[in-house]
């Protein structure tokens, strides 16, 4: 199937992106090589305090840009003009008025290199129900017991063509772009090469292609777009993290976050958290680097990180590992939607990720009421084993590349098995585990930049 489309057509330099941005940010390097906006840091006021944010600002000669979500007192703040975001985040981070400090990292793709390419498929929609990875994840299996049906999906990515044939049917009303600030969440680029690698817009398409994933894995799920990147695959942290509360508040059953960076954002972690005990799955790319090093979001406490094999079962040879990832998944030579109205053949982990996504809403489905640790735990006891076919990567490639059909079928037959989940989802990522509310440890922590 992959050698009949590939390269079809003109190849597209296609990549996943990291993590979603005001515009196009300009992006400055950090001194551990962390990219980030070079004006900007992230705050948490610390509740016991009593502090606000206007006493926050006058301490440090700072202006308030923005607010994450309403009343979780997480703020974006511009820099004076004679200081180094660096170095006043350090500097905050040691205030214990705030919970943390942080810039504001931007991402860039783990797909965005020239030996990933992806292909141009034409506009035959029967490849997309007919490629290997149906048969594979046992998805006519799945179907016959759920396709879906009432769960929300909310994929954080560049966007989407929102009238693509295979998809228009599928979208939310809740919807949003938090690159432009407006309810148009449409996968399109500006016609600038903003990051200078001389291609125009290369990630536009990646979120389209995504959600198709998505799409054909629980076909009666609904998709809620959020473009939290631009055409040219970069954003920042602090938009992806409004986009994960905006996507709790609107509904959203799973959360799908094909991105990566080395940036241990507490900012993030705390979403996540915060999605997690308000009962939503989120699943995020582990990396294509080929390395161990760990990736965020996806190594979070409370995310599932999902890293990609070949139709064989055995690793990507672009795929990360590591003892930090809990499940594999198809992410090669996927054919999906992508604009315009068309497909494209496409491998990463962030092709990966969204069979994960659209497991878990066909498992909430099947299961309205169960939590997102009753769901990995389903994922972990009928994920097919992968240390045979890996011996290399034994307990790197998480608990198994997942079988879809088989997960159904043991929810259908037997329920949710007990303490399958080898401490996936530990720590307060339930609301039951935690004194919280969902609002994050009440710790103060200051991550520093991590060193690649």
């Amino acid at each position: 199937m992959f050698k009949r489309y590939q390269f079809i057509a003109s190849l597209l330099v296609l990549c996943t992106v990291l993590l979603g941005g005001f515009g196009s940010p300009q992006r400055t390097q950090a001194r551990d090589s962390d990219t980030y906006v070079p004006d900007q840091v992230v705050v948490r006021l610390n509740a016991a305090s009593g502090a606000t944010i206007a006493t926050i600002n006058s301490s440090y000669g700072t202006t308030t840009l923005k607010e994450v979500a309403p009343g979780l007192s997480i703020y974006l703040l511009a820099t004076p003009a004679s200081s180094e975001a660096p170095d006043l985040a350090e500097q905050m981070a040691a205030d214990p008025r705030l919970l943390y400090a942080e810039v504001n990292y931007v991402g860039d793709t783990p797909e965005g290199k020239p030996r990933l390419m992806g292909a141009w498929g034409g506009t035959d929609p029967r490849p997309f129900t007919n490629q290997y990875v149906v048969q594979l994840l046992g998805l006519p299996q799945a179907h016959s017991m759920s396709r879906g049906a009432g769960k929300v999906v909310a994929v954080l990515d560049t966007g989407a063509q929102l009238d693509h044939p295979a998809l228009a049917s599928r979208w939310t009303s809740a919807r949003y772009d938090f690159v432009d600030g407006d309810s148009d969440p449409t996968d399109r680029g500006n016609g600038r090469d903003d990051d200078g690698d001389g291609v125009a817009d290369e990630m536009v398409g990646h979120g389209t292609h995504v959600a198709g994933i998505v799409h054909l894995v629980a076909p009666d799920a609904q998709i809620m777009p959020l473009r939290v990147l631009d055409g040219e695959g970069y954003g920042d942290f602090f938009s992806v993290a409004a986009a994960i509360d905006y996507a709790v508040e609107n509904g959203a059953s799973v959360i799908n976050l094909s991105l990566g960076s080395t940036a241990n954002s507490r900012m993030i972690a705390d979403a996540i958290r915060r999605a997690t005990q308000r009962g939503i799955v989120v699943v995020a790319a582990a990396g294509n680097e080929n390395s161990e090093v760990k990736q965020f979001p996806a190594a979070v406490q409370c995310a599932l990180p999902v890293t990609s094999v070949n139709q064989n079962d055995v690793r990507s040879d672009f795929s990360n590992f590591g003892d930090w990832i809990d499940f594999a998944a198809p992410g090669e030579a996927i054919y999906s939607p992508f604009p315009p109205s068309g497909y494209a053949i496409w491998s990463g982990t962030s092709m990966a990720t969204p069979f994960v996504a659209g497991q878990a809403a066909l498992i909430r489905a099947l299961a309205p009421e169960a939590n997102p640790r009753q769901v990995a735990q389903l994922m972990v006891a009928t994920a097919q084993p992968l240390a045979g076919l890996n011996p290399t990567f034994r307990d790197k490639l998480g608990k198994g590349r997942v079988n879809i059909g088989a997960s159904l079928s043991t929810l259908r037959n037997s329920g949710f098995p007990r303490d399958a989940s080898g401490g996936i989802l530990s720590g307060g990522c339930l609301a039951e585990d935690s004194d919280d509310n969902g609002g994050g440890s009440s710790q103060r922590v200051f991550l520093p930049l991590v060193r690649r």
